[in-house]
């Protein structure tokens, strides 16, 4: 057993590989070797200590790490510092400190991920990718879920958005792997608005192919219901409505199943995803202004009942709660609108039609130009545009249209507050007068694939 030594400690770099007392050699790849002192290596690993000790091994095979880590590693043994640490290597050298049980190593490699790793020089998705996935690897592997909670924590305060993030980090959703979905759920956080919005998308491509994937029944099945529901009631009611009509076309049991307990409030798994982040970390967007979310609060017995379907270019549809509609968009695609033709109460006898479209005019997403008949330039290359659109996939619209305003909110971003008296192009002043009037229905016209509205 090793002596009882004040550890780390600076043995001298100089005594690595040396010939008289290096009794421990460590194989590499390609055949190279490092000759070691199983005593300075046992001083600092309880684990390398049983093994020269209790096992008698003079050889540790090291051949899943790389040349440049493992040097690091065993300078950081002999000299008691991590001077050679770098985030190219950091993985690797972490693990060892993780395997070998070197507490103290382990404990620098989590400060070096804080100071350099998620030390952002241009917060590009690269650099935030690359922390997310060793931080992701360092729970999913070694069970070290303080990676994943300062990974987050790093998020909100950089300010960047979790959920622009995710957007691209779940790009090619059927192609991720269990680790990333979880990684996916500590991100957006297991019960929030954000990871609904996810699953929306997903799910609507369900009704099309009366299947839901793995991915999509794995998130759902780690979805944080109980936190879901005190949150958001009526979205939960909504959410529960849209899974019952998938559960209805599917055919798999494990679906339906699911869904049940879902739409009951219960979790289909206890399976604990990264719980640590989630509860230290506050999820972006959760204490949105309830103006914004019109039907935001608790759904009374003598409201209606109301729910997700899919919408059919034509139709006519009713408004709901504050006058308004809300739609959900699952693709972002040039070209493609939204018209919306609203029934305005009519005065002597006379019944006002008008107009308000919506335009996407790039691939992103994020440039849409709009239309208010009366009010606004229809030609294209004169139409205004809607302010500072998310380029989600995923839109989640509410519409409101009021006796002095329209207002557009996309995935909880105002992106249109128009006022008919003010706003108005200058040769246009007569639809203040005919937008002001009352409306309770609308005829929805559109070119997406696919368009979900709440009725």
């Amino acid at each position: 057993m090793a002596p009882n030594i004040r550890i780390p400690a600076n043995f001298g770099k100089k005594h690595i590989n040396s010939p008289v007392h290096g009794n421990l050699l460590l194989k590499l790849r390609h055949g190279e070797e490092i000759r070691t002192n199983s005593m300075i290596m046992s001083l600092n690993s309880p684990v390398i200590d049983r093994l020269t000790s209790e096992l008698h091994q003079s050889t540790l095979e090291m051949e899943d790490f790389t040349k440049l880590a493992v040097d690091c590693f065993v300078e950081s043994m002999y000299t008691g510092e991590v001077e050679s640490l770098q985030k190219q290597i950091f993985e690797d050298v972490n693990k060892m400190a993780h395997v070998f049980e070197v507490s103290w190593l382990s404990k620098r490699c989590f400060k070096f991920y804080k100071s350099d790793v998620l030390n952002f020089e241009n917060n590009s998705y690269q650099e935030v990718l690359f922390a997310c996935e060793i931080a992701s690897r360092a729970h999913y592997n070694l069970k070290q879920s303080r990676y994943v909670s300062s990974f987050v924590k790093n998020l909100v305060t950089r300010e960047i958005s979790q959920t622009i993030f995710l957007g691209r980090y779940m790009t090619n959703f059927a192609d991720l792997s269990q680790r990333q979905l979880e990684m996916s759920l500590a991100v957006a956080g297991r019960g929030s608005y954000e990871m609904m919005m996810i699953l929306i998308s997903h799910f609507a491509s369900a009704l099309k192919s009366k299947e839901l994937d793995k991915n999509s029944l794995f998130l759902l099945q780690n979805f944080d219901i109980l936190s879901f529901r005190q949150n958001h009631p009526v979205y939960f009611k909504d959410f529960s409505n849209l899974l019952l009509e998938i559960s209805e076309v599917c055919e798999s049991s494990e679906v339906k199943d699911t869904v049940k307990m879902f739409a009951e409030g219960r979790s289909a798994k206890n399976v604990e995803v990264f719980q640590s982040a989630n509860e230290e970390i506050a999820v972006e967007g959760e204490d949105s202004d309830d103006e914004d979310y019109p039907c935001k609060g608790t759904q009374t017995d003598k409201e209606p009942k109301r729910g997700w379907i899919r919408a059919v270019s034509g139709n006519n549809y009713h408004l709901v709660s504050g006058n308004s509609h809300q739609l959900i968009t699952t693709e972002n695609k040039e070209k493609t609108w939204i018209r919306v033709d609203y029934f305005l109460k009519p005065t002597k006898n006379q019944t006002f039609r008008r107009d308000f479209e919506i335009n996407c005019r790039d691939e992103a997403g994020s440039q849409w130009s709009y239309y208010i008949e009366e009010c606004t330039e229809q030609q294209w290359n004169l139409q205004k545009f809607l302010k500072n659109v998310p380029s989600n996939e995923v839109k989640h619209w509410i519409v409101t249209k009021s006796s002095t305003h329209l207002k557009v909110v996309c995935n909880k971003v105002t992106v249109l507050n128009f006022n008919f008296a003010t706003d108005c192009d200058p040769d246009k002043r007569t639809g203040k007068d005919i937008w002001s009037r009352e409306s309770d229905s609308f005829y929805l016209f559109f070119d997406h694939s696919m368009l979900l509205i709440m009725q």
